[in-house]
C-alpha cells in the first residue's frame, strides 16, 4: 500500500483540489484522510465518512465524489494527533491500494510513500509549512500562475518515478524528462526506463 501525503503553504492552496486530481489519476481502492491542527481544540474530532449524502460540500464529500471508497477527517491539537491517526487507522480495512493524507503536521505520524508540498510565494506561509516542505518528494511551485515541480532531492529510486506519474496522471516518460532537466539521478531502475 502506498501512503501519499500533501501538504501544503497554507490554507487554500489547492491541496484538496490535488487531492482530486490524484484520486482520478490512480487506480485501485483508495482512502483519503484530512488533519487539521487547532490548538485550542482538547478534544479529538474525527468523522469518517462512506455516503456522499449531507457531505459534499465537505472535504470528504469531495474525496468521495473524486472516487475514493472511504474518507475520514480529523481535527486535533498537535498533542492528540497521533492519538487521533492511530483511532482512524485501527477502525478502517487494511487493503486499501492507496492511502492519501491531506495536512502537513500529520508528516510526524505516517511514514509514507510519497510526499507532495504545494507552495505559492504569493501567498503567507504557515507555521507548520517549513517541515513539511524540507520532507517533501516534490514541491509544486504555482508561484507563477503554473504548476513547477520542483525535485527535493538529489536521487529517486524508480518505484517512485513511477508513482509520481501515476499520482499527476502523465507519463512515465515525462517523468524521466523532468529528472533529467533537473539532473536527478534514478536508482534502483526497475524495467530499464531510466
Amino acid at each position: 500500500m502506498d501512503k501519499i501525503i500533501v501538504s501544503g503553504q497554507c490554507s487554500k492552496i489547492g491541496k484538496t483540489k490535488f487531492i482530486e486530481e490524484t484520486i482520478n489519476n490512480l487506480c485501485g481502492k483508495i482512502f483519503a484522510l484530512k488533519a487539521a491542527v487547532s490548538e485550542d481544540k482538547d478534544d479529538i474530532i474525527i468523522s469518517v465518512e462512506e455516503d456522499l449524502k449531507n457531505n459534499e460540500e465537505k472535504d470528504t464529500g469531495r474525496y468521495l465524489k473524486a472516487g475514493v471508497i472511504k474518507a475520514a477527517y480529523l481535527k486535533s491539537n498537535l498533542n492528540n494527533l497521533a492519538e487521533g491517526i492511530d483511532k482512524i487507522e485501527e477502525n478502517i480495512e487494511k487493503d486499501y491500494d492507496y492511502k492519501i493524507y491531506e495536512g502537513n503536521n500529520i508528516i510526524d505520524f505516517i511514514n509514507p510513500t510519497f510526499v507532495i508540498f504545494l507552495k505559492n510565494d504569493n501567498l503567507e506561509k504557515k507555521y507548520s509549512a517549513d517541515k513539511a516542505s524540507r520532507k517533501a518528494d516534490i514541491i509544486i511551485d504555482y508561484s507563477n500562475g503554473k504548476k513547477d515541480i520542483i525535485f527535493n532531492t538529489e536521487s529517486i529510486i524508480c518505484y517512485k518515478a513511477h508513482l509520481l506519474a501515476d499520482i499527476l496522471g502523465v507519463s512515465v516518460g515525462r517523468i524521466g524528462k523532468l529528472l533529467n532537466e533537473a539532473d536527478i539521478k534514478i536508482k534502483g531502475c526497475q524495467l530499464g526506463l531510466f
